[in-house]
């Protein structure tokens, strides 16, 4: 009988808001699902962004080996900021491996596969697609087929709708997610899959904007705060319906993965890591007139944020009117940004999600002036120290006993946790703040003139810990996933199918996840070669670029 898997992603799902819905009965589809499952928490990435956890997910390894560790990278070691895609992925994915093999793929919605790569099968792409008109389907002519058959092409659920009015926005959202899935559902029937995958990117977004509704109980709500509650619940019913619409093509043969990216948790504030560099001396800013100037407009709370802020207490949004999207546009005319950084008496900086530092290293950075050995050690060393020496803002950072509690748990060095032949272009240094309550959103900005902000609106964030399912024919029902990873669920689905696993992976095969017998007849098998990818596709132009920030920003995942 011919093996097959079928993976169901709901991005950033977590078990602590999944488990209270289907305690009420809200979500029967993923309950039934889970009652002959193999479960666990599945920890994501460091950091635990979409770009690099749904690409540990795919490859089976980490950053250090793919390449990715958020949306916004500096290429080339340079200080000019641009955007990943799938072709800033330098690792072969499950469904490179698959149609290597001849077997049959569906790829719909899963991030970071824009643009399109040729499979044995077909592919939808993601979030990452500029605009609908451009080819975000593999074959080309699929995207006719679908406009046809299914409707027009959803890259984001929601997309042209302001959520500060809620009722209106979730309205939207609630066609975008039906439109979405119907893509899926559509070349479901299509034919059975050997692989076929689908990712409900609007899990993720609603917790984004609406955690501290979900979190809350209802009694304690006002009858607005109830209403839009409602609604976002009622997403999350249709989600589940969908689930079980695509169970419904997984026959007796067929192992189900259901599984979250990274999982979620409330938001404070933002934390500016360039600020604080720049306040201990590791930035420095270039001594021009112009970019005095605008250190002045800075200091005087002149910023982005601060323009944000008062643009949207006016009930206005002048966002769409500035060229965001590219890397150096309108607002770098007008406030502090990385063209004002003086590189050649900078020692450190920031970008990303947790606020990643990088080294100005000599020899690697254009105008590096780090020596490397003992100085680079230094640094870090004392950066570190520094970072774990700030504090929550009173009167929230008070602890238990009234002490002030810490901002940052614990600061990284790279090769702690990353390892591979592209460990040199993954930052030197990553934070993990307190509890993830307080983060750095993607900048490249010097967004505002604080070290610890206020949120733009977004009241939940990414954690580290996902979910993680396993049901089919040789699972375990009720066995619990130990010390489970995102990288471990591609040797654990090759593993599924009966397949040698590449010995460049990272991760492990799940075999808690299935029953002894089918353990014992089952040998782990290892691929004699290194999964080496040699398709690249193409990059952005500039105005797709433009698009893409754009979006990235409306979504709260740049600043």
């Amino acid at each position: 009988m011919k093996k097959r898997v079928l993976v169901i992603g709901l991005d950033g799902a977590t078990w602590d808001i999944l488990n209270p819905l289907m305690r009420d009965g809200k979500l029967p589809h993923l309950q039934k699902l889970l009652d002959k499952s193999a479960q666990g928490v599945l920890m994501s990435s460091i950091p635990p962004v979409t770009a690099a956890a749904w690409t540990c997910f795919s490859t089976g390894k980490n950053p250090g080996k793919h390449g990715l560790v958020d949306f916004i990278y500096f290429p080339n070691h340079g200080y000019r900021v641009t955007i990943a895609n799938s072709t800033t992925r330098n690792a072969a994915t499950l469904w490179n491996l698959l149609s290597e093999r001849d077997m049959r793929v569906g790829v719909v919605s899963v991030p970071m596969t824009y643009p399109p790569e040729q499979v044995n099968g077909v592919m939808v792409t993601d979030m990452m697609t500029p605009n609908a008109n451009v080819q975000y389907t593999y074959p080309p002519e699929l995207k006719q087929e679908l406009l046809q058959n299914v409707g027009p092409f959803v890259i984001t659920p929601g997309e042209g709708e302001n959520p500060s009015e809620p009722l209106t926005y979730l309205e939207q959202v609630r066609k975008d997610v039906s439109s979405s899935a119907d893509y899926a559902l559509y070349l479901l029937k299509q034919e059975p899959y050997d692989f076929f995958m689908y990712v409900f990117g609007i899990t993720d977004i609603l917790q984004h904007q609406f955690w501290y509704l979900l979190e809350a109980d209802p009694k304690n709500l006002n009858e607005r705060d109830r209403a839009i509650r409602d609604k976002v619940i009622a997403i999350f019913q249709q989600v589940d319906d969908g689930v079980g619409e695509m169970l419904q093509y997984a026959d007796e043969n067929t192992t189900i993965v259901l599984m979250s990216d990274h999982g979620f948790g409330p938001m404070k504030g933002f934390l500016h890591v360039n600020n604080f560099l720049l306040e201990r001396g590791y930035l420095v800013l270039k001594s021009g007139a112009m970019s005095l100037l605008k250190r002045a407009m800075f200091r005087a709370g002149i910023t982005p944020q601060n323009v944000h802020l008062t643009l949207k207490a006016l009930k206005l949004d002048l966002r769409r009117k500035f060229n965001r999207g590219r890397a150096y546009g309108t607002l770098r005319r007008f406030f502090l940004s990385f063209d004002d950084v003086d590189w050649t008496r900078t020692r450190a900086f920031a970008l990303g999600h947790i606020g990643q530092i990088y080294i100005n290293l000599q020899g690697r950075q254009p105008n590096g002036i780090v020596a490397p050995g003992a100085e680079y050690e230094k640094l870090r060393d004392d950066i570190r120290a520094d970072l774990l020496s700030l504090k929550l803002p009173s009167p929230n950072g008070r602890g238990a006993g009234g002490e002030d509690e810490p901002l940052i748990a614990r600061v990284l060095n790279r090769e702690e946790i990353y390892h591979g032949e592209l460990l040199d272009n993954t930052p030197d240094m990553l934070l993990l703040p307190a509890d993830f309550k307080y983060v750095a959103f993607g900048e490249s900005e010097f967004a505002s003139n604080k070290i610890v902000g206020p949120t733009l609106g977004h009241t939940g964030h990414h954690r580290l810990e996902g979910i993680g399912a396993i049901a089919g024919p040789n699972v375990q029902r009720g066995a619990q996933l130990e010390n489970a990873s995102l990288i471990d669920l591609a040797p654990t689905i090759l593993y599924a199918l009966g397949l040698p696993i590449p010995p460049d992976m990272d991760g492990r095969v799940l075999t808690e996840a299935f029953t002894p017998d089918f353990v014992n007849q089952t040998a782990l098998q290892y691929a004699t070669k290194d999964a080496v990818r040699t398709d690249f596709g193409d990059t952005y132009s500039d105005e797709e670029q433009e698009q893409v920030i754009q979006r990235l920003a409306d979504l709260g995942y740049v600043s």
